[in-house]
């Protein structure tokens, strides 16, 4: 029962977040986009940032999601590292107000699961990251999906049709994407170090966030296993660089077989993130119940997202369009 309540109430405080966020924080540095499409990056670079130590903290209470346990990592490391970081995506998460919203400000790779499609955008996303001067971390899922029951299946049948390992723990990984997007960010001079992330959770794993939203059943402890690799060390080649990926993957199938343990810590900015998040979101919302002109201005900026979405296929792409404007009419 507390269960299934702790789960709801992240959900709907992760909305609620989010969706004002969008509205009454992101929305005002908007103009910037047009104007200044660099000052734009980094305003919408700090307060996508700043909402994502809402979600480090409601994350540290409730376990859930493995992009969302990253964040805790990175805010332990340096809290400004939420600023820099970026993910790769389903594209539907784009649609989702609030939260959608803010990834497609902050720039996200969103993946339609078609490789034709997802290569053009995300040549294009990867030359603004490298062209807007900043530098940033990219965030894969070389699997693709959740290993959920038709995932597994599919990624046994592959396997056995392909003669390779049936994997108990992972997906196989998909070599063709990776592979494109490691050569491009090579061309662009735009990588570094790659850093192979393992989580393992101890005692049951969330599916969906509708597992979630249901059940309200959390893993009560999450380990992560580091490590990271020179850009140097991958093969440049193809096939090599294919294999590199499948012998890492087969790596992780190992570590899986055992749970890390992992010092659990928290600190006092946790909490007054999660306070300054609630205490303004409830300002907000007692701002749209007294006023008409505040629920006008919530609904013109929704309408905003919203074409802008459907026009532009969202606001990293609008702010691509302006920035090469831009660049041009120097």
């Amino acid at each position: 029962m507390f269960g299934r309540i702790n789960g709801v109430i992240f959900v709907v405080l992760l909305f609620i977040t989010s969706y004002l966020g969008c509205i009454f924080l992101l929305f005002p540095v908007v103009p910037f986009l047009f104007l200044a499409p660099s000052l734009w990056r980094k305003c919408a670079d700090s307060l996508v940032g700043y909402w994502l130590t809402f979600p480090a903290f409601s994350n540290e209470l409730t376990k859930i999601l493995d992009w969302l346990f990253l964040f805790n990592v990175l805010y332990k490391i340096d809290p400004l590292l939420l600023t820099t970081e970026k993910i790769s995506l389903k594209a539907p998460l784009k649609r989702i107000p609030g939260a959608g919203w803010a990834m497609s400000a902050g720039s996200y790779i969103f993946l339609e699961r078609s490789f034709e499609r997802d290569k053009t955008n995300m040549a294009e996303i990867i030359e603004y990251y490298k062209k807007s001067g900043n530098i940033y971390q990219l965030l894969l899922f070389p699997e693709g999906t959740d290993r959920g029951v038709r995932a597994a299946a599919q990624s046994e049948a592959f396997a056995k049709k392909n003669g390779l390992c049936v994997y108990d723990y992972v997906l196989h990984p998909r070599i063709t994407g990776f592979n494109y997007l490691l050569n491009l960010m090579r061309q662009q001079n735009y990588i570094s170090y790659i850093y192979d992330i393992t989580l393992a959770y101890e005692d049951v794993i969330i599916d969906s966030e509708m597992t979630l939203l249901k059940e309200g059943v959390f893993p009560k402890n999450v380990h992560f296993d580091i490590k990271r690799y020179n850009i140097d060390e991958i093969p440049t080649d193809p096939q090599q660089s294919g294999k590199w990926l499948t012998d890492l993957w087969q790596g992780k199938e190992k570590k899986l077989k055992d749970l890390y343990s992992m010092v659990k810590t928290q600190g006092i900015g946790y909490y007054l993130t999660a306070a300054l998040w609630i205490t303004k979101s409830a300002v907000w919302l007692y701002l749209m119940y007294l006023y008409n002109s505040v629920r006008i201005y919530v609904l013109f900026v929704s309408l905003f997202y919203m074409v802008v979405l459907r026009h532009y296929n969202g606001l990293e792409f609008l702010a691509i369009k302006w920035f090469r404007s831009k660049r041009k009419s120097v």
